[in-house]
């Protein structure tokens, strides 16, 4: 007679172990990146203050530049009135 066996035995591993930081993996990540998005908007929008400061300057610059340039242009016109007044200057004579 043949020994048949009627029962198999099934033994079941027990399954690795890992390592309880390689479930932090995908979080880790996350706010890695949630990090560096905030440290660049920071980033983009101290850039953007200060561009804004600069412009301001610029405008304020040129307002000014320019009344000194109507102010420039109001002491010339005195000054060629007193020059047609010593040479005597007449509409006719050039």
């Amino acid at each position: 007679m043949t020994d048949t066996p009627t029962a198999t035995a099934v033994v079941v591993a027990p399954a690795a172990a890992r390592a309880p930081w390689k479930d932090l993996i995908p979080v880790l990540t996350i706010m890695l990146t949630i990090v560096g998005m905030l440290v660049a908007g920071g980033k983009m929008l101290g850039k953007l203050d200060d561009n804004t400061r600069r412009i301001e300057k610029l405008e304020v610059r040129a307002d000014t530049s320019s009344v000194e340039q109507s102010d420039m242009k109001a002491n010339l016109a005195a000054i060629n009135a007193k020059l047609d007044l010593l040479i005597r200057r007449t509409p006719e004579r050039p």
